[in-house]
């Protein structure tokens, strides 16, 4: 089973708005923060403004991942999956490196991460991974789940709905508690 990351995960805005007040303060960028923020989950191409260094935006985020939390059910998510002998992997558009050290400052281990892939891009990864399910936050999380032929669970914890989903829920939690054996074999059985 795959996970996204940011927003459905990780609440990795703490780390990104980190990264701007950086931007802005020790690099003379003129952005603005509160803008940004409110718009957060595009892709990074999308989400700077044209002319922005990515490279520098992405290694102070990399210095920084310490901000990062759990998205509510985070943890319990991931013990459901396992406890029903899953494997977890995440696919994201974020960076590896970036990936990988916020989910190990919050002890979300994961057995494998594919990295900088959006949208249609991690169709993919989770074919090779053989995902049956794909969790996440957005429409092209829901999307890429159908394309790759696994189950498309939202959660509604980003920053936009996760349209197209066949299961959604409120947030992790209530993945977790749904997250059934009987429950499940029959919706896998069902499609």
């Amino acid at each position: 089973m795959a996970f996204d990351l940011d927003m459905t995960l990780v609440d990795s805005r703490p780390v990104s708005q980190r990264a701007l007040e950086r931007l802005v303060a020790e690099h003379d960028y003129d952005l603005d923060i509160g803008s940004l923020m409110a718009r957060y989950g595009l892709p990074l191409s999308q989400w700077l403004p044209a002319g922005s260094d990515h490279a520098l935006f992405r290694s102070l985020q990399a210095e920084d991942t310490s901000g990062a939390e759990s998205m509510p059910g985070a943890p319990a998510a991931v013990a459901a999956v396992r406890r029903l002998g899953g494997r977890v992997v995440v696919v994201t558009a974020a960076p590896g490196e970036i990936a990988v050290e916020m989910l190990r400052a919050l002890g979300i281990v994961v057995d494998g991460v594919r990295a900088d892939v959006w949208a249609a891009g991690k169709v993919e990864p989770l074919r090779e991974e053989k995902c049956w399910a794909f969790v996440g936050d957005h429409a092209d999380d829901m999307s890429a789940a159908r394309q790759a032929g696994a189950i498309a669970i939202g959660v509604a914890t980003g920053m936009s709905p996760p349209i197209g989903a066949d299961v959604e829920f409120e947030d992790l939690n209530a993945f977790a508690v749904a997250f059934e054996p009987a429950e499940w074999s029959r919706s896998i059985t069902s499609r």
